[in-house]
């Protein structure tokens, strides 16, 4: 989440943790929406995900089957595109939305081994962990790509912060680019034990922010002729996608089958259409995280408005 958005929305709708997920027996007062830890097993299973959306043939997922159960504020454009106009205008190669030098590069490396959250210490390690292991991959992307590196901080939070982006209350977790600081909120940490990439979830996509922030990318959305509710879809369904094509890129997460699920039950809710598109476009986006090739997989800019809606 991006702090474009009134700040009493509520947890971000991208990280609620979905009511029903794998095998887990939820505990006697659960919080609202719990995952199933995930699990390893020796053998290695092709899962068919039955996930067909928006064209996109059915995506086949290798797992391991478990053994048990932000930035600153942007101007609104006096005009909105029409639904069928790409965001950019601009046909010059490298613009910084529809042909980022980004986009060819993909990730690679390695990031640290991710368990299930089980206590403070080990997630605020987690957290720690996760932004040195991305910094560490996007900074030969960043400087390849002519972005400008810059380092993240972080912070951990209660209910309520005030970041130079403005005060914020009951938000789940959000970046502000005036201080390039990412603040999570507890709720992260009280959702953690529920799946074993919660956390991570979270951290790649308010990276992801980042990430658009040294590439320029909202700077230049300021001059999208665009309407500002499909400019915010455009630019949180972007992180939202390389979330996942992180997630599959980097062998070190080793997804399994109760990772897979965890990333559909996201995909399947929202509660902000308006702000991170609906779950149809999750679907969309998300699914081609995790089949990309390349950061371009999650180009939202150059498609039709209705593809984030």
């Amino acid at each position: 989440m991006t702090q474009h958005l009134p700040n009493d929305l509520g947890q971000d709708p991208a990280h609620f943790v979905p009511h029903r997920f794998g095998t887990l027996t939820a505990p006697a007062a659960p919080p609202p929406r719990p995952h199933a830890g995930a699990g390893r097993f020796l053998v290695v299973v092709m899962l068919l995900v039955g996930l067909v959306v928006a064209g996109l043939q059915t995506l086949p997922i290798v797992g391991t089957a478990p053994p048990n159960p932000a930035p600153s504020p942007h101007r609104s454009p006096s005009v909105s595109a029409s639904a069928s106009t790409p965001a950019g205008t601009s046909s010059e190669p490298g613009d910084r939305l529809t042909d980022s030098r980004l986009y060819p590069l993909g990730v690679t490396g390695s990031c640290p081994e991710i368990r299930t959250v089980t206590s403070r210490d080990a997630y605020t390690k987690q957290v720690s962990a996760l932004l040195g292991c991305l910094e560490t991959i996007f900074e030969p992307l960043i400087e390849q790509a002519d972005g400008t590196f810059s380092r993240v901080q972080h912070r951990f939070y209660g209910r309520s912060t005030s970041s130079p982006c403005g005060a914020s209350k009951n938000a789940y977790a959000f970046y502000c680019e005036q201080n390039t600081t990412i603040y999570l909120s507890d709720q992260v940490y009280d959702n953690a034990r529920y799946a074993r990439l919660v956390v991570a979830d979270v951290v790649i996509h308010e990276y992801g922010h980042h990430v658009q922030s040294m590439m320029g990318m909202f700077a230049a959305a300021e001059d999208v002729d665009e309407g500002r509710a499909t400019i915010v879809r455009r630019e949180e369904l972007q992180v939202f996608c390389w979330t996942y094509y992180v997630f599959a890129a980097l062998p070190s997460f080793e997804l399994t089958i109760d990772d897979h699920n965890y990333f559909r039950e996201v995909w399947d809710h929202t509660d902000d259409p308006e702000g991170h598109g609906s779950v149809k476009a999750q679907q969309y986006w998300g699914a081609r995280g995790l089949a990309g090739t390349s950061l371009g997989a999650c180009n939202t800019w150059s498609v039709p408005a209705d593809r984030v809606r």
